[in-house]
């Protein structure tokens, strides 16, 4: 029997699943799974980096223990996968040393090197540059921010010269895994067009030589791109070695958290949507042409479906993230459930207590890294059940918001949204579920092994990338659903009425945050 190891390796840990692809009832199944924690860095202010030899030893030890609870015999791995985090910046030597920490996706040191490429700060900006604007709208689809590798690069070429020199490639997080367990220089053509370095556009897919001389950065920098579906090379023997497996298990070049997550949500078919709550959030849905509108930062990237090329992406930067913040800061050695538990006391609405969820700036439907979370209307009346509900929902409304700039794009591609189905640890959630089908007024699917779907989708990648499966549309029935939350209408009027006040808050506060979190 031939299995798949998949390492989901996100932000806050790494889960390595060994997974059978062909189990009970022909669905997908997890034979055992193994999960590691590790922390972010946060330097200074609006920095976040990670170690990227922690990541390693995280993966490596994680093999080693999978192997041996599974008593598995190295010559039954068919082939490993990453999935991982997207938009981190390692500066690598020509051993593949890094040498720095890796910027991840939360960092937004790079303000001003994103500015200087596509400044959308005023009207007035965007006019003294909407030559430079409309390049990368035509040949990337969208633009880099302070949190993007584009910027990130430029922020080492400008405070960091001697670093920049002597960098041989920039790798993202899951390139930087691939060196580690092949020795080659690779990216994924998914991870690569969220650098806005890729050209997007038919008949291209590679870096776009014109977007580095805009840049002014050096093109054989950058690794070189492929599908997630390829076969980057065989396990070295030295990677073998520290995970007690065998050289030459085929590794398959994987994708970003992302695109993984679209596969294991079983959302796998154009216009149809997953939701995913980790530590962020984002709203995907699979898309066989380009779309994008900007003023509510909602647009296509490549994805891991050759065929259907794109995804429709709107991230949230924090949803999983501000519940973890409650258990950790001001919890009293709570679980999840147990704060679960406490949300169902309170009611829809909280009693009127609204949370921002915009706890390390925003991403999308507006782009600001200077929002900060916060909690409105709090009276002596309010209990810690209305608290722990109200960061439910603050999330949720937040995924309302993202969702009208989804609805209405999909709306061009024939497309109407009826069902989402949801994934990630938030997913195992009851009450959080209802409460995101109550306020998007959408029907929620719960998805079977919704915290490992990073894992399952991956494994299901490298099944098409070693033939075991003709397309992507093939996978949609590997995957189960759990539950399915309706609606619940005694609810809507209450939830109307706090999100049209979310929207007011973030237009009231906004400039306020500007003052107070910009050097």
């Amino acid at each position: 029997m031939g299995y798949i190891i998949a390492h989901d390796m996100g932000t806050s840990g790494t889960a390595s699943s060994l997974i059978n692809l062909e189990g009970k009832d022909d669905k997908t199944e997890i034979i055992d799974s193994v999960i590691r924690e590790y922390d972010v860095i946060y330097p200074q202010l609006n920095w976040a980096e990670q170690d990227p030899y922690v990541w390693w030893n995280t993966i490596t030890q994680n093999t080693i223990d999978l192997v041996k609870r599974t008593n598995l015999n190295p010559d039954d791995v068919d082939a490993i996968i990453p999935a991982t985090q997207m938009d981190g910046t390692i500066p690598t030597d020509k051993t593949g040393k890094p040498l720095m920490n890796c910027m991840i996706w939360m960092d937004s040191r790079a303000v001003e090197q994103a500015k200087r490429l596509m400044d959308l700060t005023t009207t007035g900006a965007m006019l003294k540059n909407i030559r430079k604007i409309y390049t990368f709208l035509k040949i990337t689809g969208a633009g880099p921010g302070p949190k993007d590798i584009l910027s990130k690069i430029l922020w080492i070429k400008d405070e960091r010269p001697k670093m920049y020199a002597d960098t041989y490639k920039f790798l993202d997080c899951k390139d930087w895994i691939l060196y580690k367990s092949t020795g080659k220089y690779v990216t994924s053509r998914d991870c690569a067009s969220v650098s806005w370095i890729l050209d997007i556009n038919e008949g291209k897919m590679n870096w776009s030589q014109k977007i580095c001389d805009l840049a002014k950065i050096d093109i054989e920098k950058l690794p070189e791109v492929g599908d997630s579906t390829d076969i980057v090379g065989g396990l070295t023997d030295e990677a073998a070695k520290e995970m007690n497996l065998k050289p030459g298990i085929p590794i398959i070049n994987g994708c970003g958290d992302m695109s993984a997550a679209l596969v294991g949500s079983g959302a796998v078919r154009e216009n149809e949507v997953h939701l995913y709550v980790g530590s962020s959030a984002w709203l995907i849905a699979p898309v066989s042409k380009r779309l994008r509108k900007i003023a509510v930062m909602t647009g296509t990237v490549l994805g891991p479906d050759p065929d259907k090329k794109y995804m429709l992406v709107a991230h949230q930067e924090s949803a999983g993230a501000c519940l973890k913040w409650v258990r950790d800061q001001i919890g009293k050695d709570e679980t999840y459930e147990d704060l679960d538990r406490f949300a169902e006391t309170s009611s829809p609405g909280s009693h009127n207590l609204i949370f921002t969820p915009w706890m390390f700036g925003e991403r999308c439907p507006i782009l600001d890294t200077t929002l900060r979370g916060g909690i409105f209307n709090l009276s002596l009346d309010h209990t810690r059940a209305d608290f722990v509900r109200a960061i439910l929902e603050g999330v949720a409304y937040h995924v309302k918001w993202m969702l009208q700039g989804v609805e209405e794009l999909l709306s061009r591609n024939k497309g109407k949204v009826r069902e989402i189905n949801i994934i990630g640890g938030g997913a195992s959630s009851k009450i959080w579920c209802q409460i995101f089908a109550d306020i998007t007024e959408k029907v929620i699917n719960s998805m079977e092994n919704p915290f490992h779907a990073g894992s399952i989708g991956a494994a299901l990648i490298a099944g098409v990338g070693l033939g075991k499966y003709k397309n992507f549309n093939a996978l949609k029935d590997k995957i189960k659903i759990k539950t399915s939350y309706q609606p619940q209408r005694q609810n809507k009027k209450v939830y109307d009425k706090l999100f049209k006040a979310y929207l007011k808050i973030y237009k009231n506060m906004n400039k306020i945050y500007q003052e107070l979190n910009t050097d």
